[in-house]
């Protein structure tokens, strides 16, 4: 605990001297921490037909080509079918099919306790919290046609490119690594305006990001991408002034009426509601957060930044179409 105070002191005198850099760097860890037992799934569990957390399905032959697939639905259609593709909100993955043995299987990184659980914190009687935003990869045999080739014009089965076995090897144990250090769900990607110069301030870390991570990866380690393969990836933007770094829950709790706003404005966003009425109340108020007095508190790397959104467009989905070439580099992520 100490060692991690020294750390928070460290970041704080850098930013101070030096200034924040832009975007704010994702934080990894060591090793994945265990999910505390109050969060739950609620819908549906997590990776409910998949392999253990962690498994990997490798290559049995050096020698044999694993081809690659973007695979893309809409979010929650085990639920809601293809209405969230009406709002272009979609869920990505990867998929693999060996040529030598038939065997296909996917690969999808995604929130242990769902998306809602992983955006905002569950607000305890005594105003401290509980973050239920650990994200992990969900491996399992078989690629499910019907599941992302749905009826929706926006769902995706497709062949992005191919790769030796070994190749494929090397990449799937960086997949377990990059799992077991990068644990943390993060929904939010934040701008400084909507424009195409705009600075980000942070950048979401989701189950696009984890493709687009995948694919880089494996063109690094040999594969050969199709390069006239445009893929889109939802964001769920907030646009907003320079960001200011507030602090630890500890530290922001030394400024009453800070520390008042802090916890009305989680409270609002909490799940865990009584009743129909209070749900109600809740989404006026959120409303009003996003659209009326504009401001927002972010958690990112276990501390807050408050942030005041821009006037014209304080929140906003997005679904970027990126060529496949502009995110490939032979460099180390």
């Amino acid at each position: 605990m100490m060692i991690i105070q020294y750390l928070f002191i460290a970041f704080l005198s850098f930013i101070t001297v030096y200034g924040t850099q832009w975007p704010v760097p994702y934080e990894r860890v060591t090793s994945r921490p265990t999910n505390n037992p109050y969060c739950q799934a609620g819908l549906i569990t997590f990776c409910p037909t998949g392999k253990t957390e962690d498994a990997m399905v490798y290559a049995e032959d050096d020698d044999d080509i694993i081809e690659i697939f973007a695979l893309k639905k809409p979010v929650w259609s085990f639920k809601f079918g293809d209405l969230m593709a009406k709002f272009k909100v979609m869920h990505d993955a990867l998929g693999f099919r060996s040529q030598k043995t038939g065997l296909n299987w996917t690969m999808e990184w995604y929130e242990l306790d769902q998306l809602f659980n992983c955006t905002f914190p569950h607000v305890l009687r005594d105003d401290s919290f509980i973050w239920c935003n650990q994200g992990a990869l969900c491996v399992y045999e078989g690629i499910v046609d019907s599941l992302w080739n749905g009826t929706s014009d926006l769902s995706m089965l497709k062949k992005v490119g191919q790769t030796s076995g070994k190749n494929y090897n090397a990449w799937a144990s960086w997949a377990v690594n990059d799992n077991n250090t990068g644990v943390y769900y993060e929904t939010w990607s934040v701008y400084s305006d909507n424009g195409p110069n705009a600075t980000i301030y942070f950048d979401s870390y989701d189950c696009a990001s984890f493709v687009i991570r995948g694919l880089n990866q494996l063109y690094r380690y040999g594969a050969e991408i199709l390069p006239n393969i445009h893929l889109n990836y939802t964001r769920i933007n907030l646009y907003a002034y320079e960001p200011q770094l507030l602090g630890t829950y500890n530290q922001i709790i030394q400024n009453k009426t800070l520390h008042k706003d802090f916890i009305n404005f989680y409270r609002e966003f909490d799940s865990k509601k009584p009743t129909t009425e209070d749900w109600i109340k809740s989404l006026l108020e959120i409303y009003e957060t996003f659209f009326i007095s504009r401001r927002f508190y972010l958690y990112f790397n276990n501390v807050y930044w408050y942030m005041k959104l821009k006037e014209t467009t304080p929140l906003k989905i997005t679904f970027y179409e990126i060529p496949i070439g502009s995110i490939l580099k032979n460099e180390i992520i």
